[in-house]
């Protein structure tokens, strides 16, 4: 039975991006968090650059994973706008170095 607060009967919720293992991306790129205004179906995440998407309860969504680079940033972006989804924020997320004193 569908969660009665996933109104559209998606299940795509993945760990915090912060704390969920990160993906071996390509040399260079970095890894980003896109929050938008609406929900698309898991199935759109290939047409956004293999990006993961993390649905929320006030009909918010997150995009996240690595972007190779500026441009293809900016396709992600770009096709956001296409569908008519407010952009609420990007954010590059750094990676957590472990800050070991010797």
């Amino acid at each position: 039975m569908a969660d009665e607060n996933n109104k559209n009967g998606l299940d795509c919720v993945s760990p915090d991006p912060a704390e969920r293992e990160q993906p071996s991306p390509a040399p260079g790129a970095r890894f980003y968090e896109i929050r938008v205004k609406g929900h698309l179906p898991p199935s759109w995440s290939d047409w956004l650059g293999g990006l993961e998407m993390r649905l929320l309860e006030d009909e918010e969504m997150i995009l996240f994973g690595p972007v190779v680079d500026q441009s293809a940033l900016m396709g992600v972006l770009n096709r956001l706008v296409h569908l008519n989804l407010a952009l609420l924020s990007v954010n590059e997320i750094k990676k957590k170095e472990s800050s070991e004193e010797k």
